[in-house]
């Protein structure tokens, strides 16, 4: 393998322990002892001022009289030494250091402000960190153990983790729940500088390495983490267990958008985007893993098949999989007859298919009958449900013989035929002679019913993200042009009309009219009925505000209109002044904001006073009425704190955050994946035409995703955009309202004019 710039920290020629201690309760003893007992390969370096032995080692008096060979540190002294190491470090020529002290950002201003000293030690001195507040790392294939765990089993999986607890009861769950054990194992602790994404780099480079599992608390380089998986996961799969997935810690957002799109929701599309496999539970996180590591993805044309030697496991198992949204294969003919000539009219040769005591006397008939079901080409994996392996033990001891040889029949018959195979059996924990057979030939062996069902899930997803397009995040930012000025916050309706539109979003057409007068001839010169829509500062959501008429027809329609929009305006803006302050509304002042003749008092023209916060009326939109909708739809797009730039579409309307109905991907994306996106959707059959009536242009609909896909990577200063409602129309889609939010506008202005 190629040297890896991370191999100084993971794969060192000599490693010093920094603050190493003669007190066999401190970790700088620990290490010490850790390394000598895991057979690490290179030269260990005890560092104490005090120098002597240690263990039989010489210890080192100071960091600067270390030799050359030294490729990293673990420091054992406390947090407020630790920018002084890292820089002691850096002027000896170590490459890396592994910081375990506590009390850094995870604890307050203190803390934070020795994280920041520690972060700038690392970049100026060209240390790279692991830490700090980290387990610490291992590699098993030189004997590195900078954890000081015992006994742990050495085997193919990759596992980054955040909690220095939970790395330990992971990998007694690698020797209590699955044959395989650990390549390399990291904390990567607070990232302050390695983090998720650099040791995602190397372990898909690591050959020892065959699945990457990770344990996540949360992302502090959340969309190059996301990268890096993406990238791993074509290599090899990546599966994830993410802690804190709560709604509850969704960040708060003001637009539609942002309130459906919480942390669980992005990250789940997320990952699934980037071809990682995520589990629900700790204890499904190995099993996962050892199965993706041995066993082959299912072809994305195929799907699970259950051979079971009882009825009731069998359909649990099919209602398992069918829950967690996994293909269940449908047999065909041939493989149904050739089924029933070998086992007889007793036995259930649907899906699942029970054997009904066929191999109570013969276990060889489980082999018979899973090459007949891996001949079929619609089954992509199969489970086995049940009793295997435990046949001479319930039976006779003379079948010990037969189980063993079909318990190898079977595991060659899933290498030949490129098919995987998961056995579920209640003697898993007993480790029989033909269980031990099937794990010596990497078949995962499970007591749980509900892990096997989703190592079976996991190799279906697997197959499906490998046939998938692969995403690319898109760094590359082609800003757009807004015009001149400054400003912030939620732009104006014209302003985000003018973001969208460049962005390449159609929206209906709209004239801005400062008062009543110019709301007439807008009217007028549009003919047929037209929609009036307030634009004023701080009202979002303009149908709470009572802001929008719709239908208004003739030139006393549109000033009456106008003159009931101007009131209710105000009356909900005094309202929300009054909730702010936390008094009542002065009387008058409803009264005052709906004088008919035009904005209310101290307007300006398309949206200025708004921008620049009075809480006044600037005027209304005028927009000819549309035609009624197929379907009316929300397609939006926010920063998301874990993945960055998000694109979210639903149905749309006052309804989406009843129903929920939503799809979400991380940034960008093509017409494929936004094509997709609209077949994620409830709402989607209604698309497509419902009992005779007519259908939406898809195309055109995904056309407004993906440009949406794109406004957040080429203009970083826009925080959240929305279009709702985007009218689907047989002929194309159009936008019927904007929505955008901006941090900063130091070049680009929300401009109406």
């Amino acid at each position: 393998m190629a040297p890896h710039r991370l191999d100084p920290v993971l794969n060192p020629r000599a490693v010093a322990v920094v603050g190493a201690s003669h007190d066999p309760k401190k970790r700088g003893y620990q290490a010490v002892r850790a390394l000598q007992s895991s057979g690490y390969r290179g030269r260990i370096f005890p560092v104490n001022p005090k120098g002597g032995t240690l263990l039989g080692l010489p210890v080192t008096p100071s960091i600067a009289e270390l030799p050359a060979e030294v490729d990293l540190a673990l420091i054992c002294t406390p947090a407020n030494s630790a920018a002084e190491v890292v820089r002691a470090c850096g002027d000896a020529g170590i490459a890396g250091a592994v910081l375990l002290a506590v009390g850094f950002g995870e604890s307050g201003p203190e803390g934070r402000a020795r994280e920041a000293a520690v972060a700038e030690a690392s970049a100026t001195s060209g240390v790279r960190l692991v830490g700090p507040n980290t387990s610490g790392l291992l590699n098993l294939g030189i004997g590195l153990n900078l954890i000081g765990a015992r006994d742990v089993r050495s085997g193919s999986l990759g596992l980054l983790v955040q909690s220095g607890n939970l790395a330990l009861n992971l990998m007694l769950d690698a020797t209590r729940r699955s044959a395989e054990g650990i390549s390399v194992c990291v904390g990567v602790g607070n990232e302050v500088d390695l983090g998720f994404a650099d040791f995602l780099d190397f372990l898909a480079d690591d050959d020892a390495t065959k699945s990457i599992l990770v344990h996540a608390e949360g992302f502090r380089r959340g969309p190059e983490t996301l990268a890096a998986a993406a990238r791993a996961s074509r290599r090899k799969p990546v599966v994830v267990l993410k802690a804190g997935r709560s709604e509850a810690a969704a960040h708060a957002a003001r637009s539609h958008t942002g309130a459906v799109a919480g942390h669980d929701a992005v990250l789940r599309a997320a990952f699934r985007q980037a071809g990682v496999i995520q589990v629900e539970r700790s204890d499904e996180l190995f099993p996962v893993g050892a199965a993706l590591a041995h066993q082959p993805p299912a072809p994305s044309t195929t799907g699970v098949a259950i051979l079971t030697d009882g009825g009731g496991q069998g359909t649990l198992a099919i209602d398992r999989l069918v829950a967690d949204g996994v293909r269940v294969a449908m047999l065909s003919g041939a493989t149904r007859n050739a089924l029933r000539a070998l086992l007889g009219p007793a036995a259930a040769v649907e899906n699942p298919v029970d054997l009904a005591g066929a191999a109570d006397a013969d276990p060889g008939r489980f082999a018979d009958a899973l090459d007949l079901v891996f001949a079929d080409p619609g089954v992509g994996c199969v489970l086995v449900v049940g009793l295997f392996g435990g046949y001479a033990r319930r039976f006779d001891d003379q079948l010990l013989e037969a189980e063993v040889s079909a318990a190898r029949r079977m595991a060659a018959s899933a290498a030949e035929r490129r098919r995987g195979l998961v056995v579920h059996t209640m003697y898993a924990p007993e480790d029989t002679a033909p269980l031990a057979a099937l794990r010596e030939a990497h078949v995962p062996v499970i007591e749980s019913l509900e892990i096997a069902c989703r190592c079976l899930g996991a190799l279906i997803e697997r197959g499906d993200a490998l046939a998938a397009r692969p995403w690319r995040p898109d760094s590359e930012s082609r800003p757009l042009e807004w015009g001149d000025g400054d400003g912030a916050g939620a732009l104006s309706e014209p302003g985000a009309r003018r973001v969208l539109e460049a962005a390449g979003l159609p929206l209906v057409q709209a004239h801005f009219a400062a008062d009543v007068e110019a709301a007439v001839v807008a009217a007028t010169d549009l003919g047929g009925p037209v929609a009036l829509k307030v634009v004023a500062h701080g009202i979002e959501h303009k149908t709470e505000a009572g802001g929008v008429r719709l239908g208004v027809l003739g030139e006393a329609e549109v000033r009456e209109a106008w003159a009931e929009v101007a009131a209710s305006v105000a009356r909900y803006q005094a309202a929300k002044g009054a909730a702010a302050e936390g008094g009542a509304a002065k009387p008058g002042a409803a009264k005052r904001g709906a004088a008919e003749g035009g904005a209310a008092e101290g307007g300006a023209a398309e949206g200025g006073a708004a921008k620049r916060g009075t809480g006044s009326m600037a005027g209304m939109l005028v927009s000819p009425m549309l035609p009624r909708p197929v379907a009316e739809l929300l397609v939006g797009t926010h920063r998301d704190p874990q993945v960055g730039p998000v694109v979210t579409v639903g149905g749309g309307g006052v309804w989406v955050e009843v129903f929920g109905d939503v799809a979400h991907r991380a940034c960008p994306i093509d017409l494929d994946e936004a094509e997709a996106m609209v077949g994620e959707l409830k709402i989607s059959s209604a698309l497509r035409g419902v009992r005779g009536g007519p259908s939406a242009d898809i195309g055109s609909i995904a056309r407004c995703i993906a440009a949406m896909s794109r406004l957040l990577i080429d203009h970083p200063e826009v925080v959240e955009a929305e279009v709702n409602p985007l009218f689907a129309l047989p002929g194309g889609a159009v936008a019927a309202d904007a929505r955008v939010y901006a941090r900063t506008m130091d070049r680009h202005s929300d401009s109406s004019r």
